[in-house]
């Protein structure tokens, strides 16, 4: 193969590499949103349905073991569990074995929502793999959990520049909505 033509695959490459993660990024984006909007009519903001969920699966924990779980930071989660303790679907108290620990328990307002936050993700799901076979499915996952783990591996070498503080998806959606209008807006300002 001549050198030109190498030049040329490589660019090639490269710019399908950029096109692939440019999509991946406006996916997640998109798929974030709509699941925002479902969250909405609901009465939730983005990343209270993570925390209702974890509760789901394991009632009673410290916010520490919820942000732990979801992959973001405890800050984060305080914040959430406080919104979510407000308007009811939540409670907070003592451990019992530690006075100084605070526990996440769902309510029954909570438990009643989960059945409507899971419809939520059903309805995210089916709209984002319409069309789709059940194999391209498989394939894409695949293909995305050989993207991911690539990504993983780069970052936990300490090869990527990253700077002091990165917000995850989770945590820079725990705080935001979509309103209806279509202006992503958390649900107050700080």
């Amino acid at each position: 193969m001549s050198a030109k033509k190498k030049n040329k695959t490589k660019k090639a490459k490269k710019t399908a590499q950029a096109e692939a993660l440019s999509l991946i990024n406006q996916v997640a984006r998109n798929a974030r949103t709509a699941l925002s909007r479902h969250l909405l009519d609901l009465g939730l903001y983005a990343g209270q349905d993570g925390v209702m969920l974890a509760l789901d699966g394991n009632d009673g924990q410290t916010p520490g073991a919820i942000a732990t779980s979801l992959g973001v930071k405890a800050p984060t989660i305080t914040k959430t569990i406080g919104r979510l303790a407000a308007q009811g679907f939540v409670r907070r108290e003592g451990s019992k074995d530690d006075g100084r620990m605070m526990m996440v328990f769902l309510t029954d307002a909570g438990r009643d929502q989960i059945k409507s936050v899971r419809k939520s993700q059903r309805r995210t799901e089916k709209a984002a793999f319409a069309g789709l076979k059940d194999k391209d499915v498989a394939q894409l996952v695949d293909l995305l959990s050989k993207v991911e783990a690539s990504i993983a591996a780069e970052l936990s070498a300490g090869n990527a520049a990253l700077p002091d503080r990165i917000l995850t998806p989770d945590e820079a959606d725990a705080d935001a909505s979509l309103l209806p209008g279509g202006d992503e807006q958390g649900p107050e300002t700080d």
